[in-house]
């Protein structure tokens, strides 16, 4: 799966934040949970994001005040949380292939060693 594309509507700055919080959530293993309640709570977005403004206090420890701000207006719009699961689905994807073929490549070497091992 490619990088899906993003909306018009999202600028630089939100971009980048929707990469780095995609890179977060496949870096911990939480793809699936995420994109699970993301689809969940598509319908809702906006009271989502309004709901943000409330937590804004708990939630900006974890992001800095000018990201925290830049995800809630992108999160009003319906269509952010599409191009969120899709950027967290395309990651996912390509961090299972990179782990499937670095342990194809272990494998692969193991295997030689055995065998170069068996020779002597």
């Amino acid at each position: 799966m490619n990088s899906p594309t993003p909306p018009d509507y999202l600028n630089a700055e939100q971009l980048e934040l929707f990469e780095k919080l995609a890179d977060k959530v496949v870096g911990l293993g939480f793809a699936l949970p995420a994109v699970l309640s993301l689809e969940t709570m598509r319908s809702m977005n906006f009271i989502g994001s309004q709901v943000m403004i409330f937590f804004a206090p708990m939630v900006k420890a974890f992001f800095t005040a000018r990201e925290y701000d830049l995800l809630q207006q992108a999160l009003e719009r319906r269509e952010t949380i599409g191009f969120l699961t899709d950027l967290i689905e395309a990651k996912d994807e390509a961090a299972r292939a990179k782990q499937k073929a670095q342990s194809a490549r272990l494998k692969a070497e193991k295997s030689a060693a055995r065998e170069a091992k068996r020779k002597r």
